[in-house]
Order: C-alpha cells, then sequence, then structure tokens
C-alpha cells in the first residue's frame, strides 16, 4: 500500500521530489479505514434494510392475491352452494321423498326436469345437475333426462354419493374427475328424515372455474375440504396442483400441517423434502375451504438481485472516492507537521537532537518546551500573590460553595471568621486615558495601588485588614473585633477611603473612586459586601463629583419620581450628526447626559445611552452607512465597558462621533448618494418652501424619474413621505422653540392647520397641542 501511494503521488506530483514521512502512509491508512468502514457499515444496513423491504413488499403482494383469490372462489362457490340449496328445497323434490308421485312418475319427472335446467342455466360454471334416489332407482339429468342408474354415464359416481354419509361437500369423484369434473353434492331430503333417500349433485368443471383465478392457482381437495394454492412457477409448471389429475394430499405434507393448523390466518416460511424454502401465507374460510399462497425463495431471490448490484456499485462508487478524497485531505493535513519540524529544526538547532523519526523529534521539542515551561512556572510561583491573598481573592469571587472548606481554610491562614468585615474597593479612573499607561499595565496599577492601602493602613493604628490587588483594582478588607459598635464603622471606613483618594492623588496623580460596602459579621458574608462595593461604583455614572461611593447611603437616596426619556435631545444629536455639526451634537450630549443624571437609576442611565447608540446606528444605517462596517467595530460592547458618565460622554466625542461623520463621508463617496444626499440637505434647509421632485433634480442635474427611484434605494421611503417628514420636524422645532400659534406654524410650513393635525397624527399619534404639552 506505501509503495503504490508513493508511486500514485509520483504520477500526479511529478515536480516534487521531497520525500513524505512514513507516518502520513500510516496516515492515510487510518484515514482510509475510518471513512471505508462507515460506508461499509452503511451500505450492509442499507442492504440489510431494502432486502426486508422489498421482501415485505413481495410478502404483501402475496398476500393480496390471496385476498383475490378468496373473495373470487367464495363469490362462485357459494353461489353454486346456493342453488343447490335452493332446488333441494323444491315442493317437487319432497313430493318424491313424501311417496305422492307414485301415480303420474312422468309429469313429475318433467317438472323437475325443467327446474334442473333453470338451475343449470343460471350458472355458467354449473357443467351438469342430476337427481338420483333409492324410490325409484332413475337418475334425472338436464343433459339425458331420466337414465336408469346402471345404464348412466357417471354410475360409479352415484354409488359412492349414496355411500357417502356426510349431507353436502365438494368431492372429487372416480368418474367425473377423469374429465376434470369437481363435484358438489347434497343428500335428500333436506328437511326431514324419509324411508328413501336421494342425492343431487352439480357437476363443475374445474378448469372453467380456474381461468377466473390467477394464472398459478390450483385446486386440491382434502376430505371435505377444498384447498387452493397459488404456487408461482414450480408447481404450476410441474403440472402437480391440477384438477384434472386431482393429486393426493399427502403428497404435499405443507397443506396437511395447513389443515391441521387450529389458526384461521397465518404466513410461515416452510422447507420440503427437496430442500427447496418458499413462504406460504393461508386463510381458512368458514365453510371448510382453505387458500394458500407460496412464495419459492428463488423468486424472492431473483426479485432481489437488483439491489445487491446497487449496492455493491455505490459502495464500490464511495469506497474509491473516500480513498481519493482521504489521500489528498490527509496530505494537506500532514503539511502543517511538515511545516513544524522544518520550524522546530530551525529553532532548536544546538537545543534538541535532530532524529529521523518525526515524532520522536517532535516528542524531544515538546519535552524541551514542558522543561522550559515548569522553569518558567517556578519563577512565577515565586511572584505570585501568597496564599492568604489567594484565599481571600477566592472569598469575594464566591469560590468557596461549602462553609467547611471555608472556616478550614480560614484556620489555616490566620484569618478569624467571627468578626466586623467591611470591604473597601479602590478603582483608578480613565486608566486608558493616561498616555504613561498602556492597556495591560492595569494589574501593576492595581499593585500599586494596594501598597499605598496599606502603608496608610499601617499608619492608622485603630485600623487593621488585609489589602490586595484583584482583577485591575485594590482591595481593601477592614476588620474590627466582634464586639465593635458597628454604626460607627461606616463613617470611620469612608474617612479613611477618603483619605486613600487623596493620598492617590497627591503622591500617584490617580484619580481614584472608592466603593464600600456594608459591614457583616461572619466572613461568609463578605462576597455580599464586595458585590455591593461593586455597585456602589456603578454609581459613579450620575455621581461624578463623589470619589467615595457607600452603599447604604446611595440606596437610601434614591428617589421615586417618573422620568422620561429625553427623546428630543437625542433627536438634537441625530440631527446634528446628519448634518456634520459635530460640536453642536456634543453641546446637546451635555444636555442629554444631565437629563439622565436626575434620574438617578444606573440601569436606566446605561439603558438610555444605549438606546441613544441606536438612533445613531440608525441614523448612520440611513445615510447609507453600512450595517456590516458598524457592527464591526463592536459599538454595544464598547458602550458597555464604560462606568462612568464622564467615560462614555468622551467615548461618544472621541470615538463614536468621529465614527459617524468618517462612515457618512465615505458613503458619500458614491455619486448617487451624493445627489440624494444633496436633495436631502436641500429639503432640510427649505422644507418650509414648495418643494417639487423636477427642481430637485434639475439641482442634482438628473432626471426625476431616476431621483425618484434613487432616492427610494436609498432612503428606504419616497420623495413626498420624506418632505413631510422634514416638515413635521421643523414643525415639531417651532412648536418646542417658540410660541407661534399651530395656525402660523402651519402657514410657515405650507400646511393648513387641518392637514398639520393630519400629519401629526399619522406620523406621532398626536396632535400639535398635545406635542407641545408633552415635550415642552
Amino acid at each position: 500500500m506505501s509503495n503504490w501511494i508513493n508511486r500514485l503521488y509520483r504520477v500526479l506530483f511529478p515536480g516534487k521530489v521531497e520525500r513524505s514521512g512514513k507516518y502520513l502512509h500510516r496516515l492515510i491508512w487510518v484515514g482510509c479505514l475510518s471513512v471505508c468502514i462507515p460506508i461499509l457499515v452503511a451500505g450492509l444496513l442499507y442492504y440489510q434494510f431494502a432486502m426486508e423491504r422489498t421482501k415485505e413488499l413481495i410478502i404483501d403482494e402475496s398476500k393480496s392475491s390471496l385476498a383475490l383469490t378468496r373473495d373470487r372462489a367464495e363469490r362462485i362457490l357459494q353461489g353454486i352452494e346456493k342453488e343447490s340449496l335452493q332446488l333441494a328445497a323444491e315442493p317437487v323434490i319432497n313430493d318424491v321423498f313424501s311417496n305422492r308421485i307414485t301415480d303420474k312418475p312422468l309429469v313429475w319427472h318433467l317438472e323437475l326436469m325443467n327446474k334442473i335446467t333453470l338451475a343449470k342455466n343460471a350458472n355458467d360454471f354449473i357443467n351438469e345437475i342430476y337427481f338420483f334416489s333409492t324410490q325409484e332407482n332413475v337418475v334425472l339429468t338436464n343433459q339425458y333426462g331420466a337414465v336408469d342408474l346402471h345404464e348412466f354415464k357417471y354410475t360409479n359416481d352415484v354409488v359412492q354419493l349414496m355411500a357417502d354419509k356426510n349431507p353436502l361437500r365438494w368431492v372429487y369423484l372416480p368418474d367425473s374427475q377423469q374429465s376434470g369434473i369437481i363435484t358438489f353434492f347434497r343428500r335428500l331430503p333436506v328437511a326431514a328424515a324419509a324411508s328413501s333417500q336421494g342425492i343431487l349433485a352439480f357437476q363443475i368443471d374445474a378448469k372453467g372455474i380456474m381461468r377466473f383465478f390467477p394464472d398459478d392457482t390450483n385446486l386440491l381437495m382434502n376430505g371435505k375440504e377444498l384447498i387452493f394454492v397459488s404456487y408461482p412457477h414450480q408447481l404450476a409448471q410441474s403440472g402437480k396442483l391440477t384438477a384434472a389429475n386431482a393429486l393426493s394430499f399427502e403428497d404435499m405434507p405443507v397443506l396437511k400441517k395447513i389443515s391441521e393448523a387450529s389458526s384461521s390466518i397465518d404466513s410461515f416460511y416452510y422447507t420440503d423434502a427437496d430442500g427447496k424454502e418458499a413462504h406460504y401465507s393461508y386463510v381458512k374460510s368458514l365453510f371448510g375451504r382453505t387458500y394458500v399462497s407460496v412464495i419459492p425463495q428463488e423468486l424472492i431471490t431473483e426479485r432481489l438481485v437488483w439491489i445487491r448490484v446497487i449496492t455493491l456499485l455505490a459502495l464500490t462508487f464511495f469506497i474509491i472516492l473516500a480513498v481519493i478524497f482521504t489521500y489528498f485531505s490527509t496530505k494537506r493535513a500532514y503539511s502543517p507537521i511538515d511545516q513544524l519540524i522544518k520550524h522546530s529544526k530551525s529553532l532548536g538547532a544546538g537545543r534538541v537532537q535532530t532524529n529521523e523519526n518525526e515524532f520522536d523529534y517532535i516528542r524531544a521539542c515538546l519535552d524541551y518546551l514542558s522543561k522550559e515551561t515548569q522553569q518558567l512556572g517556578s519563577y512565577m510561583d515565586k511572584i505570585q500573590p501568597t496564599l492568604r491573598e489567594r484565599c481571600l481573592q477566592q472569598l469575594i469571587n464566591g469560590d468557596y460553595v461549602l462553609s467547611n472548606s471555608l472556616i478550614q481554610d480560614c484556620e489555616t491562614y490566620g484569618l478569624t471568621v467571627k468578626s466586623n468585615y467591611m470591604i473597601m474597593v479602590v478603582e483608578v479612573e480613565n486608566v486608558l486615558r493616561e498616555t504613561r499607561f498602556l492597556p495591560g499595565d492595569q494589574p501593576i496599577i492595581a499593585f500599586a495601588v494596594s501598597n499605598v492601602i496599606q502603608e496608610l493602613m499601617e499608619k492608622n493604628s485603630d485600623l487593621k485588614g488585609y489589602v490586595f490587588p484583584y482583577q485591575g483594582k485594590g482591595i481593601a478588607l477592614l476588620q474590627w473585633d466582634h464586639d465593635t459598635e458597628q454604626s460607627k464603622l461606616p463613617e470611620r471606613t469612608i474617612e479613611f477611603a477618603q483619605t486613600v483618594c487623596d493620598s492617590l492623588k497627591n503622591f500617584l496623580s490617580f484619580e481614584a473612586s472608592v466603593g464600600i460596602g456594608r459591614c457583616y459579621s461572619h466572613i461568609a458574608d463578605v462576597p455580599v459586601s464586595y458585590k455591593e462595593a461593586e455597585v456602589a461604583l456603578q454609581y459613579r455614572i450620575y455621581q461624578d463629583t463623589a470619589s467615595v461611593l457607600y452603599i447604604e447611603d446611595l440606596e437610601n437616596s434614591k428617589t421615586r419620581a417618573i422620568f422620561r426619556y429625553p427623546r428630543d435631545l437625542e433627536g438634537a444629536i441625530v440631527d446634528s450628526l446628519s448634518k456634520g455639526e459635530l460640536k453642536q451634537a456634543e453641546q446637546s450630549l451635555e444636555r442629554f447626559t444631565k437629563a439622565l443624571q436626575t434620574s438617578q437609576s444606573v440601569n436606566f442611565i446605561h439603558q438610555s445611552y444605549s438606546v441613544l447608540l441606536s438612533a445613531i446606528i440608525t441614523s448612520l444605517e440611513k445615510q447609507g452607512g453600512s450595517i456590516l462596517d458598524i457592527l464591526e467595530h463592536n459599538l454595544f460592547g464598547q458602550l458597555e465597558s464604560k462606568q462612568t458618565s464622564r467615560d462614555i460622554i468622551d467615548w461618544f466625542k472621541e470615538v463614536l462621533f468621529p465614527l459617524h461623520k468618517k462612515l457618512t463621508e465615505d458613503s458619500l463617496n458614491d455619486t448617487g448618494q451624493t445627489a440624494i444626499w444633496q436633495v436631502c440637505q436641500y429639503i432640510r434647509e427649505h422644507c418650509t418652501e414648495d418643494l417639487s421632485l423636477v427642481y430637485c433634480a434639475e439641482l442634482v442635474g438628473m432626471s426625476p424619474s431616476y431621483v425618484s427611484r434613487l432616492f427610494k434605494k436609498e432612503m428606504g421611503i419616497n420623495f413626498l413621505e420624506f418632505v413631510v417628514e422634514c416638515k413635521v420636524e421643523e414643525a415639531k422645532r417651532l412648536l418646542l422653540e417658540t410660541d407661534q400659534s399651530i395656525s402660523e406654524i402651519a402657514a410657515i410650513i405650507g400646511y393648513s392647520e387641518r392637514n398639520l393635525t393630519r400629519v401629526f397624527q399619522r406620523s406621532i399619534q398626536m396632535t400639535p397641542g398635545m406635542f407641545r404639552t408633552a415635550y415642552r
């Protein structure tokens, strides 16, 4: 296989003389097995499913044929039996056995002959009907009339029937069966016993009946039981089951098994003495007749050949395709390993011994890397925080789920379980804006802040606790004795926090904010105090002037005043950005921020800034900005990372507004977009005048129809709708900024008061008067 793969590779890539590693061939082998085995398993499963399904279809077809045979046979045989019963019940026959015809035998013979002829002509399957009684010893038949018994053609048949004690049944008789006739007889009299006895026999041509059944249907007799057998090919070709030869029932052991079965319907497989297997289905009727359908195994095998051929061809095709795909994909997958070996040799020269076995060489490189990693890990362990600091970091992070493990670690590291604890979180403001720091310097800043807090704590004899850096912040866990009065602790902590802020500003030029959590008397509640301190820092979003934030004071001072989102200021910001007036946008943003701070709700302020960002993005998209270019900057993620109002304002001014201007200018580089921008700008500036599409098209040097289509494509609305929007915006501005009446404002923008009211209700679902009252 390896030689074959190398030969194939040299044929396909004659220019590549570099020898591949020996593990490549193993990979190809494994890949081929990995794809071929599932294909083979799937093929086998499909083959089994298709075979079973096809067998079921063949058997279902056989059962359908069996039902057809049964229905046809029952209609024919029951019709003959009914005719026999009707004829046997005729008064003329009853007269024979009640001795009322002794004086007029010829008249009676003629009348009975007429009845027999009528019964025979009523059914095409009846070949002959004859009547015999011991009173006259004469056979009356529709074909020969009245005949003495010893002169009748079927004398032996009559003798056998008279000796038969069954009241009625179907039977093959010695003389008539030679002509392929099956006889249904009925013993007389039917109604009551009489001194004389007789029979009424209907001779049926078996071949005539079998013409109305499937070609492979055969008839067999077992005592009183009629057996119809549908057996394709074998039995029909051999001529065993024909009405002419009246095959002995013992020649078919499987039919004996069916006859003796207690169930009236069943199917099974059976192998005869010749070793030939077939599927048998049978149904037994209430009238002593059995219908058998046989499907030879050879027939099933012949119909399943196409499944084998298709499955084999499909498996061969997919295996060949899988081998080819595996070969080339393995070569491509092996390429990084080859490049890794080359790169390792270039970097590990003199450090790792070269080995002919590529995997041994990679293993040696990894061993060398592992040793270097262990040395680096040992060095990092030396500069990691102490075990006590790790314990405290896990504590505030909430890693202690079980109190037993927390108490055990506290005993190990000398921490008091029951004491008064308060958490103080110190965070330096505007780290990213400081040019002296890099984005990755936060751990260093946190370490410096922790050192300052530790030094100040050592100078205050009434304070004790633990200080450590955590997630870029300085954390101070202040501790007092358990019997200390808790009401005085927050005031002392706030005083110490202010000292920390002043020291950081004086000695390190750090602007810092401090969040303080509540006091708790068990060390397990320290994570709660830490979360409260973090929440307190979030209030910086509307309390920029306060450097120390205590959660208790902040939550007690919260108001429940109803506050509305400043939609008008949002519109002013978006409008200024659309016009490219960044200074006015920044001024509107300052007013927007002050309006939000009056709500004193952290969640409301954050959500309001998100809504403003959404409005700006929507405006940018309407002006032609690509939504993919906008989303690429992850604007919402950047906004979420800002914690103070000053950080948010600076981000809007320094990042978002310039980005809006840049993307807007980029979108206007296209000629069509520029033209539509010019039209929109003209409409905004002259919305109080009469505006027409024709004039605006002449303004940009285009046809009115083209401007109309381009306007709809770029702006999402048609020309008239945009004019109405601009007029509504101008009316809204006049309603908010002037004291003019509604009729005067309507006249200014070119509407009647009624039209202005209708346009307002359609656009903002309120009248101009309601709008002025709600937003002024």
